[in-house]
């Protein structure tokens, strides 16, 4: 058997040491010792019963490395057409592998479980076209011991079937060089323990709830309309205009005068 290559069956395996026994059905099922498969960096041992090429680069059953596992009839490729390049992983077809396609230019890969990257240094994806990140169940990115940003040149979106919720363990921050809109179907709910404080700097204020409208202007004139009525009820109301004067339906409170019984007018209220 002196520099030939036959093939046989995978009858024994030793993982750790990365060798197996092959049987020779067609030599009176002559098996070989342990003999070395080629690595090149890589470990996947076949299946017993598998077959596969050896070499024999000597006389006898001892000296041989086995160049791997072959197609067959019992053993064909998952897919196969010109340009393509696959690896199986698994023991089956189609449960992890990756391929490419130089037709398409396209590289995939694919594992039936689970995928996983550790790296102690840092992680670098880049692509000229869009990245699509999709989650059939939930979807977490999280930072131990730093910050995540997600910077766009146009825009940023989130949306979510049922509910968004955004929290900090001490200062959140929204912020919009243009319009900023809060818009919300249901009820709508401010809650702080301290203060809240609303600063417009230009242009006109207002709010409107439930056809009740409160307008600021840029002035700083004020202007509340109501389409039922006002109610201000406290144990004291002060109303101040040091300025000019308070009309209620036409009537002046700093200049309004009052009939006497004789016909005649009052003094304005001092």
């Amino acid at each position: 058997m002196a520099s030939t290559n036959r093939t046989g069956r995978v009858s024994a395996i030793d993982y750790e040491a990365g060798t197996y026994e092959v049987t020779y059905f067609d030599r009176g099922q002559s098996v070989t010792r342990k003999i070395n498969a080629i690595s090149n960096g890589e470990y996947k041992m076949p299946v017993i019963g598998q077959i596969v090429s050896v070499a024999h680069t000597s006389s006898g059953l001892a000296a041989a490395t086995t160049t791997g596992t072959v197609w067959n009839k019992t053993n064909r490729p998952a897919e196969g057409f010109k340009g393509l390049y696959r690896k199986e992983y698994g023991s089956q077809k189609g449960r992890a592998y990756s391929r490419y396609d130089e037709n398409t230019g396209v590289y995939t890969q694919y594992v039936d479980k689970r995928t996983g990257r550790t790296c102690n240094g840092e992680i670098f994806d880049e692509a000229k076209g869009p990245i699509s990140l999709v989650a059939g169940g939930q979807f977490q990115a999280k930072s131990s011991s730093a910050s995540i940003s997600l910077n766009a040149k146009t825009g940023v979106g989130l949306v979510a079937g049922t509910s968004v919720s955004i929290e900090a363990g001490s200062f959140a921050s929204i912020e919009a060089a243009g319009e900023l809109s809060v818009s919300a179907g249901g009820k709508y709910t401010l809650t702080v323990t301290k203060g809240v404080e609303v600063e417009v700097s230009g242009g006109e204020a207002k709010i409107t709830l439930n056809g009740a409208v409160i307008t600021v202007t840029e002035a700083g004139d004020v202007t509340v309309t109501s389409p039922s009525k006002i109610n201000l009820s406290a144990p004291e109301i002060k109303a101040e205009a040091p300025a000019g004067d308070i009309v209620i339906q036409g009537k002046s409170l700093v200049n309004h005068t009052h009939e006497d019984s004789l016909g005649g007018g009052t003094t304005p209220p001092k």
